[in-house]
């Protein structure tokens, strides 16, 4: 929820609404971004559990966040480490946006960016 509030995409958990793939476990959420997309997040222990839950999945059923959808309108898959969404939504630049959101990696520890080193000016 936190990566998608920071990519202002302006994420509601939808308490009312039931995951469609209840047959992969995990934890699911239903979480409504914007006016019109839903996403449904399956969360696992780890990441060995969401590729042991995922390997049934038939994959030409999805695109990825960079790919367009067919005229099927197939749903988004976003993987990342413990964690599986399914995204509908036909707004590409949003479907990308989520996707990165989802997929960034883990935060990084405070003052873990590397310093820049000081440039030499030209008259030296």
């Amino acid at each position: 929820m936190y990566r998608l509030e920071r990519a202002g995409l302006a994420p509601k958990i939808d308490s009312g609404a039931k995951a469609e793939d209840a047959t992969l476990g995990g934890q699911p959420l239903v979480i409504k971004i914007g006016m019109n997309a839903v996403l449904e997040v399956h969360l696992y222990p780890d990441s060995a559990a969401r590729v042991a839950a995922t390997a049934s999945l038939d994959r030409t059923q999805f695109v990825n966040g960079s790919q367009p959808q067919t005229i099927k309108r197939e749903r988004t898959l976003i993987e990342s480490a413990n964690l599986v969404g399914f995204l509908t939504s036909i707004n590409s630049h949003q479907r990308e946006r989520v996707s990165d959101a989802l997929t960034a990696g883990p935060p990084q520890a405070a003052g873990a960016a590397m310093p820049i080193p000081p440039s030499k000016s030209r008259g030296q």
